[in-house]
């Protein structure tokens, strides 16, 4: 159960990083676009690899810290910062959908370019280390399976992504995009409002 417990977190926690809609979105959208839907899975498989690079740094460092309880409600509230903060900036951008012009690339050019993206995007580590903070802290045991959690969750969003894109190609406006943003800042803000809650309960507790 604890296993399973831990694929699941890690899950949530790979679609919260994945689904705020920005710069590595809009790559995976581009190319969907420009170079069909297999560029745009390729795109997508190379985050998720940064992502579960990312997950794995953080459990193998941080999992002890985290696991306190005289630190977990600092972290806890600190994570809750992190998600509203980013879910205020996701509200406040403007998506702008950039024409390129016909490059045809190959999956593994596709894959390795997203993950030298995915690594120079400073918004990543700290949105990993946020939602692996929310996710890790309901489950009793957070361990090695959360990072391969994170890589599924992660990678389901954007295959999906992917491949609606390629659907709906024809008909996709900045209107449709706007609204996924919006939506994706929802997300965030109800992850970053539940963390402070899960934080000030663990205050109380420490202190009663």
């Amino acid at each position: 159960m604890s296993e399973m417990a831990c694929l699941l977190a890690g899950a949530g926690a790979g679609l919260s990083i994945a689904i705020p809609f920005g710069p590595t979105s809009m790559m995976c959208v581009e190319r969907t676009l420009v170079d069909g839907v297999r560029a745009g899975i390729a795109t997508g498989f190379g985050v998720a690899t940064v992502h579960l690079t990312y997950s794995t740094i953080a459990i193998i460092g941080g999992i002890t810290i985290m696991s306190r309880p005289e630190t977990q409600s600092l972290l806890t509230f600190a994570a809750g910062l992190l998600l509203l903060y980013f879910a205020a900036q996701l509200w406040r951008r403007d998506v702008v959908l950039i024409p390129q012009s016909k490059v045809n690339l190959s999956f593994r050019r596709a894959y390795c370019g997203a993950i030298c993206f995915g690594f120079l995007n400073p918004v990543t580590p700290a949105l990993c280390a946020a939602s692996l903070t929310a996710f890790a802290s309901q489950i009793a045991a957070p361990g090695g399976l959360l990072p391969l959690g994170v890589f599924a969750g992660s990678l389901t969003w954007w295959v999906m992504l992917a491949l609606s894109i390629s659907l709906v190609k024809k008909r996709l406006n900045i209107g449709m995009l706007t609204l996924a943003n919006r939506g994706a800042g929802l997300l965030l803000v109800y992850l970053g409002l539940s963390m402070l809650a899960k934080s000030f309960e663990g205050v109380v507790h420490l202190t009663s």
